[in-house]
């Protein structure tokens, strides 16, 4: 792929049909659970580019049409992206899976973090992102009676994030125990 070589198609050719939206979905059960984070990652920044159009919009008067044409076919990505996760997804396992990309997104993040304090600031943000998986997948086990390893497919450990009201309560101490050997 030539990306400097490639001009691009014209607005007006962008618009997608019902048909073009209406693609596939994935299997929670058959397709890998890292299919599902990649929608849901995927989708989250098209509504984030949805949003950001809107400011722009709000902050430049000129650029109110040619944005608003924009957001119409980025609404139609965002809405495609989105049909690709199957109807039988309960919400409850689509907040799982939710749990599931902020678990990932921020560990890939805090391994790749050049700043230590930075790095230390997303491991402890990574602890509430744990301690909510955890929880879900308690109240998914409560209420449905669902095992949520059968969604995250292993990849994902499902353990407290952070103590309870009777344990350390420390950001020191829940941070140092994420440092790596």
């Amino acid at each position: 792929m030539d990306l400097l070589g490639n001009k691009g198609v014209p607005i007006d050719k962008q618009s997608l049909t019902w048909k073009d939206m209406a693609g596939k979905p994935i299997s929670k059960l058959d397709d890998e659970a890292f299919t599902r984070v990649r929608i849901l990652l995927m989708n989250a920044l098209e509504l984030d580019a949805l949003r950001l159009s809107h400011m722009g919009m709000r902050m430049n008067s000129e650029l109110r049409q040619s944005l608003a044409r924009i957001r119409r076919i980025e609404q139609h990505q965002a809405t495609a992206v989105n049909w690709l996760l199957s109807a039988d997804h309960s919400p409850l396992e689509t907040t799982i899976a939710y749990e599931q990309v902020a678990v990932e997104v921020t560990a890939a993040v805090a391994q790749r973090e050049l700043d230590a304090y930075l790095a230390q600031v997303y491991r402890f943000g990574l602890l509430e992102d744990f301690d909510h998986l955890y929880r879900y997948s308690a109240l998914l086990d409560r209420l449905e009676g669902k095992d949520s390893n059968n969604i995250l497919q292993g990849h994902t450990d499902i353990a407290p994030g952070r103590p309870t009201v009777d344990g350390q309560s420390s950001p020191k101490s829940a941070v140092n125990s994420l440092q790596p050997g």
